[in-house]
């Protein structure tokens, strides 16, 4: 069975470093701006609950991303190194 990464509410960062990851997942639309409060994390949970559509998206955008390999990175890497 193959992995897929899931939806992600992408919470403050702890560091600067981390900021690329929360930008490319929003720009590919399987997570959420980065969400710098608590109160903003709950408006996004809240959403959530109320209806499917926002994760029934990411969950489109996750399987989309993945059927041209965008989370295939660290597998292609190995593939490469082991050649």
């Amino acid at each position: 069975t193959q992995e897929r990464p899931v939806p992600k509410l992408m919470i403050r960062r702890v560091g600067d470093h981390e900021a690329f990851s929360a930008s490319r997942a929003n720009e590919l639309g399987d997570g959420t701006a980065e969400v710098r409060t608590v109160p903003d994390a709950v408006l996004y949970l809240k959403r959530f609950v109320a209806s499917a559509e926002p994760l029934a998206t990411m969950n489109a955008m996750i399987k989309r991303h993945d059927a041209w390999g965008a989370y295939s990175g660290c597998k292609n890497a190995l593939e490469l190194a082991r050649a």
